[in-house]
């Protein structure tokens, strides 16, 4: 077994694991005392895995950012650039934290609004750690008043093996002023890629704001080639016009079945703004090992919203298309979709899961229990249209955006489902 694989066997245990235990009715309902978790499986241990004292089950901290008023007007004139803070952890003080605000067109606030902060711990001081890790994101949730659904497609997509960032919260206040429950995250730095890779050694690629892989995307670290020719080689396959030929070229240059995962469970989940569906919130990451390429989700604070998306959408990305308009692609989406739906995807984990970060959150957020309510409608009105029946028939053809860059294949015949409760 390679270091990656046994590193992802590590983290997807730990993942099953804590789906399993959402799974389960909360004893005395939600309002009870948590269970102690069982010991991980494999011999898993928080300390195995960078940030696994505040991600391994959820958990809510305490972020307070002193800015001086010198960095507070640089933050809004510059509100990209980082400026030296003082942060205090939980009571415990860090001082030369470069903090910088973060967000696209939805969540983006100023500074004297209420920000999405992104907080470099060891950007200016070498090899310093919080929980062990260099760099967190505090996500203000303006578009997901629940705070549940980063943490629940966090869960989801891990346990579909692909990839994810983790997910917990902190209550935040900047200077005196309390901005209250934020969504904390881990970010896209080398303890990520050593978890799930094994390495950190490849090219990682920031998709920016709907934009897709055929333009100038920015490499965020890597030892790989510095002339974007790993993202041409990707794009030249997906344009590749003989679909036999294209099938074998994207095998070569793509994690194909990991990206059938996420493509699967973006469309169950209804994570409408990622990139499968809007060439938005990804990374890309080249695996050293063989130069194929990973896409990471990011920013999925908008699942659920569009429950009546059906499972052959409009793929509005390059390698949306160009993978589901190969018969071979189409059967596996088809075949991942109908697992995905029986073994992830699943009513009862998903309103438990819910039940349970109620309960934790409810001391910090004392109205949660309506958006917990709200979030719950807004799942079973989305497995009410993905009724069993639904999934057992064949999905529609997948229709490119232009109808002469890509043939169109037939439909594909489905296979058995064991149906979920509802």
């Amino acid at each position: 077994m390679t270091q990656a694989t046994q590193t992802l066997t590590w983290a997807a245990a730990a993942v099953a694991l804590s789906l399993w235990l959402a799974a389960q009715p909360p004893a005395g309902g939600p309002a009870s005392p948590q269970p102690t978790p069982a010991p991980p499986p494999f011999g898993l241990k928080p300390s195995r895995v960078p940030g696994g004292e505040i991600f391994d089950a959820p958990t809510v901290l305490d972020f307070h950012v002193q800015l001086g008023k010198t960095n507070l007007e640089a933050l809004r004139h510059q509100p990209r650039e980082y400026t030296p803070a003082t942060v205090v952890v939980n009571g415990q003080a860090f001082t030369n934290v470069a903090v910088k605000l973060k967000g696209a067109a939805g969540s983006f606030r100023y500074v004297d609004d209420q920000p999405a902060l992104t907080v470099h711990f060891s950007k200016w001081v070498d090899g310093r750690r919080v929980f062990g890790l260099r760099r967190l994101h505090l996500n203000n949730s303006v578009q997901d008043p629940s705070f549940m659904n980063e943490y629940i497609g966090s869960e989801l997509y891990r346990a579909a093996g692909v990839p994810t960032p983790r997910v917990a919260w902190a209550t935040v206040r900047l200077n005196e002023r309390p901005l209250g429950l934020y969504v904390l995250k881990e970010a896209f730095e080398k303890e990520f890629l050593r978890t799930f890779f094994g390495g950190a050694d490849g090219n990682l690629y920031d998709g920016g704001f709907v934009r897709d892989i055929d333009q100038d995307l920015e490499r965020e670290s890597g030892e790989g080639p510095t002339d974007g020719s790993d993202l041409k080689t990707l794009v030249d396959a997906a344009r590749e016009p003989d679909l036999p030929r294209r099938w074998e070229r994207l095998q070569e240059v793509l994690d194909v079945d990991r990206f059938i995962a996420y493509a699967a469970l973006s469309a169950l989940l209804v994570d409408w703004d990622g990139y499968p569906l809007n060439r938005n919130n990804y990374r890309v990451y080249f695996q050293p090992e063989d130069g194929r390429a990973v896409f990471l989700p990011h920013g999925m604070d908008q699942l659920f919203q569009r429950s009546y998306l059906e499972l052959d959408p409009g793929w509005g990305s390059l390698l949306g298309w160009s993978l589901f308009t190969i018969p071979a692609a189409q059967q596996r989406y088809e075949d991942r979709c109908r697992e995905l739906y029986t073994n992830v995807f699943r009513l009862d984990t998903i309103t438990n899961l819910i039940a349970r970060l109620a309960h934790t959150l409810r001391p910090v957020q004392p109205d949660i229990e309506p958006r917990a309510e709200t979030l719950e409608y807004q799942v079973k009105a989305r497995f009410r249209n993905l009724r069993c029946e639904e999934i057992l028939k064949p999905l529609q053809p997948v229709k490119p955006p232009n109808p002469t860059s890509a043939a169109t294949p037939n439909p594909v015949a489905a296979g058995p489902l064991m149906a979920t409760t509802w």
